[in-house]
């Protein structure tokens, strides 16, 4: 069958579409829908404000960003997926491809590191943003609550920490929303089907976890009757998949196969599992309270669609339930931040516009904008708070500042974010310290040369970014988390702190006889 071929009975009506009923209570009294759209425009104010400040200062360019960055370096040079340790180093990250992939071909095309890393980033939310307008106006939400209930997904921390710090998720939700979109669209075509599985392959590239609006698409397209249309999303999607490991698997040449083997895991165990959904609530508690306000109020709306019995044919209801699963398994990993909240914040901002919009009663539904209005007001405070305490911390230049401090040096920059050898040009000799901790528990011996290279002070400098190493958390930190057992007693025998430039503190070698170790070969760090 050609591709743009309709098939006569398979012509959904998308979910929540506008109704005669509907469309009569958009009438309604101006102060909720004033109070919506001043506490939106606040929220995208101090999103901008906040990006601002961010991208002068790289204060949110973090070490999970920097190892991004790296693979994108390692890419541009030539290598997909360095080997778990190799000539250059450590390598051994289970981040997906799309997202550095990208990445490296504007590095390739001549942008700087730290533009091509932003320029990515703010494309991918912006990207989010309009596919989640459209996917509203497609479930039959008017147009001003439609763009209220997007501009309101900036009001979570994970959504503006998509913003400005260079991440996967922001890409990986806005290719999951689009795909949506074209689900949804009226008169449905294997044509269309065709690009919402490679939209939704996309996807899963990016974030090997964004499989929730796949599966919540492909049970709503069951539930409205066409079966058709759900087994042929399944099939290209699964095949898309399957292509995408292939290419994985070939294009690094084995690489990648032996680190998922070896990290696949993340760390977790069963209890780490079964406490997941807890540990998920103390992130975003502690992190994000605004998404937990929207998450509970999506809750609300989706016993109301529960009760009515539409369930399976209500499209944002399912693909809450499904992303609320999915997420609260990904917090069963040890390390998890609030960056991976941005697709729960996404499904309950639909599954709450879709509800308001179809409200039974005018008075409901002010109501319920009311509500929603607040909850956005009372996320900018969370937001304000993160914007003094931690965007304007950092000063301009400070990785600048950095390398000045550690001048000319002809030997590498062991540091535990990646960014800041990159930015010497050096390629990072250690391309995920928590990662790298995680394998040396299951690969005897793979910490050697890492430990043989600070006892023969064989770095021009190590820089250290998340904790004192003098301190006992600071032990804890580096012995437990990042780089693993050793390197703490390691560093401090052999060098010494020298300068601290906001979080960065770095260190260089002492000077004298070297003391020696017996037990490790010789370091061979590379550039």
């Amino acid at each position: 069958m050609p591709a743009s071929s309709v098939i006569p009975q398979a012509t959904p009506t998308p979910v929540c579409r506008a109704d005669p009923t509907t469309r009569s209570l958009a009438r309604l009294g101006s102060a909720p829908r004033l109070l919506l759209i001043g506490c939106v425009a606040l929220i995208v104010l101090i999103a901008g404000m906040r990006a601002w400040v961010c991208w002068g200062n790289d204060a949110w360019l973090n070490h999970p960003a920097g190892v991004l960055i790296s693979m994108a370096s390692d890419l541009k040079a030539g290598v997909f997926y360095r080997p778990i340790y190799g000539p250059a180093g450590y390598g051994g990250t289970r981040y997906f491809p799309l997202y550095f992939v990208l990445q490296a071909a504007l590095m390739k095309l001549g942008m700087p590191i730290l533009l091509s890393a932003y320029v990515l980033s703010a494309a991918a939310v912006g990207a989010l943003l309009a596919g989640m307008f459209c996917l509203l106006r497609a479930l039959g939400v008017e147009s001003w609550l439609a763009a209220c209930s997007t501009g309101a997904l900036l009001a979570a921390n994970c959504a503006q920490y998509s913003l400005f710090s260079p991440h996967a998720d922001g890409l990986a939700c806005a290719l999951n929303v689009w795909a949506l979109v074209f689900v949804t669209r009226p008169k449905l075509t294997r044509g269309k089907v065709a690009i919402a599985a490679l939209l939704f392959t996309l996807a899963w590239s990016a974030k090997l976890t964004t499989v929730f609006g796949f599966g919540a698409a492909f049970v709503w397209l069951l539930g409205i009757g066409l079966a058709p249309m759900a087994w042929a999303l399944a099939v290209e999607t699964i095949c898309g998949y399957l292509m995408v490991a292939a290419a994985l698997v070939l294009g690094s040449e084995g690489r990648f196969w032996e680190i998922l083997k070896a990290c696949a895991s993340g760390g977790t165990s069963l209890l780490g599992a079964v406490a997941a959904p807890l540990n998920m609530l103390m992130v975003a508690a502690r992190l994000d309270q605004g998404i937990l306000w929207f998450a509970a109020l999506a809750v609300l709306a989706l016993a109301q669609v529960a009760m009515s019995g539409k369930f399976l044919r209500n499209l944002p209801a399912l693909l809450f339930v499904a992303t609320l699963a999915v997420t609260a398994f990904i917090y069963g990993t040890p390390g998890v931040n609030d960056n991976h909240l941005i697709d729960l914040q996404v499904a309950s901002l639909l599954l709450i516009a879709a509800q308001l919009s179809h409200a039974a009663t005018a008075r409901q539904k002010q109501w319920g904008i009311a509500v929603l209005a607040l909850m956005v007001l009372a996320s900018g405070v969370p937001a304000l708070r993160h914007f003094k305490n931690h965007d304007l911390r950092f000063h301009r230049q400070r990785f600048q500042q950095v390398l000045a401090r550690i001048g000319d040096s002809h030997r590498p920059i062991l540091a535990e974010n990646p960014i800041v050898p990159l930015l010497a040009g050096q390629q990072a000799y250690v391309a995920d310290p928590w990662m790298l901790r995680l394998l040396r528990t299951r690969i005897p011996g793979l910490g050697d040369p890492l430990l043989a290279g600070l006892h023969n002070r064989a770095f021009g400098a190590v820089v250290l970014c998340m904790a004192d190493p003098s301190t006992s958390y600071g032990r804890w930190w580096y012995e437990t988390q990042q780089f693993g057992p050793g390197f703490q007693a390691a560093l401090t025998q052999n060098y010494r702190l020298v300068a601290t430039v906001d979080d960065q503190k770095i260190y260089l070698p002492i000077s004298g006889e070297l003391p020696g170790d017996p037990s490790a070969g010789p370091a061979s760090p590379g550039k």
